[in-house]
């Protein structure tokens, strides 16, 4: 069972990895792939379930970002990143709603008619900084990137 909990994580991490590289090497300007990178984190941050490659090719249409970075970031959410994405979205959530109800996970999707506007309001505040903060770390990375290898 540990070899199989092994195996899983190195996998995971190895995605992220092939992801992170991807972003970095992406072709663009830094703002279309740090945008891009910010609107898959986004997507993959809020609970959509599965919904963000979608979500992230109809917005491409809209604003052109580099598809592939967005694509890239929106494996932030995985299955050991979503218990933690959920509960702090709920949790952000409270602070702008007073709730009496307590997130479990285990049961969070059975009471979602009672804690569904509280997650929904952390999830957005939750996904808009975590697009921010991407942005801004996928730009300075990729700027730093560029510059190493014009010198």
């Amino acid at each position: 069972m540990k070899s199989i909990k092994r195996n899983f994580i190195r996998t995971i991490l190895s995605r992220l990895k092939a992801n992170f590289l991807s972003i970095y090497n992406s072709r663009g300007s830094t703002h279309e792939i740090a945008l891009g990178a910010a609107i898959g984190a986004f997507w993959g941050v809020f609970p959509t379930f599965g919904l963000s490659t979608v979500l992230s090719l109809l917005l491409y249409k809209i604003f052109r970002f580099n598809l592939p970075a967005a694509l890239s970031a929106a494996f932030i959410s995985n299955p050991l990143t979503s218990p933690f994405l959920l509960m702090i979205s709920y949790h952000v959530g409270t602070l702008f709603i007073p709730t009496d109800f307590k997130f479990e996970y285990e049961t969070w999707y059975q009471n979602i008619s009672k804690i569904g506007y509280v997650m929904f309001i952390g999830a957005t505040i939750v996904s808009a900084m975590t697009a921010l903060l991407i942005y801004f770390i996928v730009k300075y990375a990729v700027e730093n990137r560029r510059k190493k290898n014009l010198a």
